[in-house]
């Protein structure tokens, strides 16, 4: 069944790759500009590597794509050449001419300039013009010819940093993953850190923040010199321990050996990120437990310092801050609030009124805000989701409170693609919802001069069919987004493109509906199929498979064991299994039409349309699987209420809810059993998914969560519950 296909076949990749390219609909219209053998590329002499490459990159695309071979011609003057253009491409920066000025102060803009038999790309700084260059590429791509329209516009990222985490392996970014995302407009790259010169993945650490934390040896040195070839900065995620008070007797020593050692040894490190639940601190704030939450006190019930807006971590970051200062007095000190959003709204502001100005201030773009359906059933975004654009009224509050103190402001906004509406799946190919959040963003950056975006967590970013429609987005000079996702439908699917917007489509208004509660963000949404259909076990009785090297083992963040809750709140258990069936519906209808267009269009296994099918083939099994799993735990839970002849509320809508018609105990297992069988079926379903795209299934710090090895073992659950459920009954 898998073709020879195995895990990590993702990582062999290259992900910029062009290959032979087809003209598509978007071809259609003539595009003046033609690119061939008789031209050549002119770019002053330099000794950057950024340059380096980008000229390579343009010659092998031009070679790849198109068979085009390209003369590159090196010069010390580049104005006689921009004065004469013809048959050339000119690729400088702003430092090289005066005679195209630009406006924008971004390090990543460009200006361009196509006529009928030229093209000048001048950049900001050798990073626009490198942007300029995959622009270019970009187009011929979507036009799939060394075709390009005349054009004279300048272009700029709205938003910078792009940070994004690594989506091969935690904290591990092999050279096609740091073209990629350059590629993709992104200017940044995080790393985690537990000590100067440490990440997180490895082996265990022997001094953990968190008892399950890893510890590997990193060259940050070496990271920042590979990420500056590429144009991208390095963030440090901090791990870093913070048990010393800033006020107490040897804290300056403390903190020089961890982040001043850090800065002090790499001052390339553009900036660091700190986030309350790995800055936590013993804070004085009687509020708080006053400790951090690994060591807190049994008993005690009041948040520990990183779950609380506590009033000293102004004090904390101003020391530290003045720590990394010593040794880097540009660096980025990036304070994320992702921890507190739960607060009163006056103890959230008034920390931010207090923080120094000169920091970054990080809020999650979508989480804590709260609804109410039609039928009064109340819900919250419990933690990453797409189901809701945003922002939600705490990033409103907290990015009215930086603006009015001039805090630089940033933005969780997952918008590499992926939240943890699908764990386990490479991005959601939901663009109309995507969409919303780009413009819902860029709004943001109107009203609240946000400037930055955090585009991922550690599951981090992989490329897909979205990378280009966030890149235009979030571009000044973009094309109307509605149309630029119309012109990569054409690229990918050419006549059949009209079926994968409406596919699209389907799975945006169904991703709409999802609702993002934790006990199914923690549970099957986040390892997929995996989700095991469990009778009567503990977390500590199941061997999930893992690797000895994932940060995250076998459910370190998914909770295996779904919560028999569902009769303590009936009425919340059926709103969610109706909602998540009516998903599962939207997906299923827009999987029929995708599937439709990858076989029309000739996708064959394992091309990209047809791994774009898995993906979505693989997010409805995500749906059918919650589905099964709270339909098991209703008819579990009246089985064993019934058994003991408790009453239950709600009954008749339950039993109608999961198709139960014989209301006997031998009914509801019968139920279970069909429940089981359909959910064996499913899992093989997901496996066909896993063995066309290898990235299915895999999360950096979880490695793979569902995978050939972990549908055995979920299955054996699956019969070893039946079996349990048979002994019970006939006990």
């Amino acid at each position: 069944m898998n073709k020879g296909k195995h895990d990590y076949d993702f990582r062999n990749r290259s992900y910029i790759n062009s290959g032979s390219l087809t003209p598509t609909s978007n071809a259609e219209e003539i595009a003046p500009c033609l690119i061939d053998e008789s031209w050549e590329i002119v770019a002053p002499i330099s000794d950057s590597r950024l340059v380096r490459y980008f000229l390579g990159d343009l010659c092998n695309f031009l070679c790849d794509a198109f068979g085009i071979c390209i003369r590159v011609r090196k010069v010390k003057d580049i104005s006689e050449y921009i004065a004469s253009p013809k048959k050339r491409i000119i690729l400088c920066d702003e430092s090289h001419t005066g005679l195209l000025a630009i406006k924008s102060d971004m390090a990543s803009a460009f200006k361009i300039d196509i006529t009928e038999d030229s093209v000048i790309i001048v950049g900001k700084t050798d990073r626009g013009t490198a942007q300029g260059v995959y622009y270019i590429e970009d187009k011929m791509k979507l036009r799939g010819e060394a075709r390009l329209v005349l054009e004279s516009s300048e272009h700029a990222p709205k938003f910078s940093p792009r940070m994004t985490h690594s989506g091969t392996e935690l904290d591990t970014f092999p050279d096609n993953f740091l073209e990629a995302a350059a590629h993709a407009g992104m200017d940044a790259i995080i790393v985690y850190a537990g000590h100067p010169d440490t990440n997180l993945h490895g082996f265990p650490d022997p001094s953990p923040m968190w008892s399950d934390s890893n510890y590997g040896y990193c060259d940050f040195n070496n990271l920042v010199w590979r990420a500056e070839g590429y144009g991208l900065d390095v963030y440090i995620y901090s791990h870093i321990l913070c048990d010393v008070y800033p006020d107490d007797a040897g804290s300056d020593e403390y903190y020089e050996a961890s982040f001043g050692t850090l800065f002090k040894n790499c001052p390339g490190i553009k900036g660091i990120i700190f986030v309350g639940e790995t800055f936590e601190f013993p804070s004085k704030d009687e509020r708080t437990t006053g400790i951090r939450c690994q060591k807190r006190p049994a008993g005690d019930n009041r948040p520990s310092p990183g779950w609380f807006p506590c009033r000293d971590y102004p004090k904390l970051l101003s020391f530290v801050k003045k720590t990394i200062n010593k040794y880097n007095p540009d660096a980025d000190i990036v304070f994320w609030t992702y921890n507190w959003g739960w607060a009163p709204k006056e103890d959230r502001l008034k920390l931010i009124n207090d923080l120094p100005k000169d920091i970054s201030l990080l809020v999650t773009f979508d989480m804590w805000q709260y609804f109410e359906d039609e039928n009064k059933n109340r819900y919250k975004i419990d933690d990453y989701s797409i189901s809701f654009e945003g922002p939600s009224d705490v990033f409103i509050s907290e990015a009215e409170e930086a603006k009015e103190r001039g805090v630089r402001l940033y933005a969780m906004a997952n918008t590499g693609g992926r939240t943890w509406d699908n764990g386990v799946v490479p991005y959601l190919p939901v663009p109309n919802q995507w969409q919303k959040r780009y413009e819902a963003l860029c709004r943001a950056c109107d009203n609240y001069a946000l400037s930055g975006l955090m585009e991922n967590h550690h599951y981090g970013w992989m490329p897909s069919f979205l990378t280009l429609f966030s890149k235009n987005a979030f571009d000044i000079g973009g094309i109307p987004n509605d149309e630029m996702l119309k012109q990569i439908a054409r690229r990918d699917f050419g006549i059949e493109a009209d079926k994968a917007l409406k596919a699209w489509q389907l799975f945006s208004e169904g991703i709409s509906k999802v609702l993002a509660v934790s006990v199914d963000q923690y549970g099957p949404y986040r390892c997929g199929p995996a989700y095991p259909l469990i009778f009567d076990r503990r977390k500590e009785d199941l061997d999930i498979p893992y690797v000895d090297w994932a940060w995250h083992k076998g459910g370190g963040i998914w909770n295996p064991i779904y919560p028999d809750k569902v009769l303590n709140n009936p009425r919340q258990t059926l709103f969610r299994y109706e909602r998540v069936r009516t998903v599962a519906d939207y997906f299923k209808r827009g999987l029929e039409l995708l599937e439709d267009a990858v076989r029309e269009a000739g996708g064959e296994y394992g091309s990209e349309i047809s791994r774009q099918a898995a993906v979505a083939r693989f997010i409805y099994c995500t749906y059918v699987t919650t589905a099964n799993v709270i339909a098991w735990a209703i008819a579990k839970n009246m089985l064993v209420a019934k058994k003991a002849g408790n009453k239950i509320d709600y009954m008749d809508e339950l039993y109608e809810a999961i198709g139960v018609s014989d209301r006997s105990i031998k009914g509801l297992a019968d139920c279970m059993r069909k429940i089981a069988s359909r959910e064996t079926e499913n899992v093989e379903l997901a496996l066909t998914c896993w063995a066309e795209d290898s990235l299915i299934g895999f999360e950096a710090s979880m490695e793979y969560a569902f995978n050939d090895v972990v549908a055995k073992w979920k299955n054996s659950e699956t019969q070893l519950s039946l079996k349990m459920l048979d002994e019970y009954i006939n006990d």
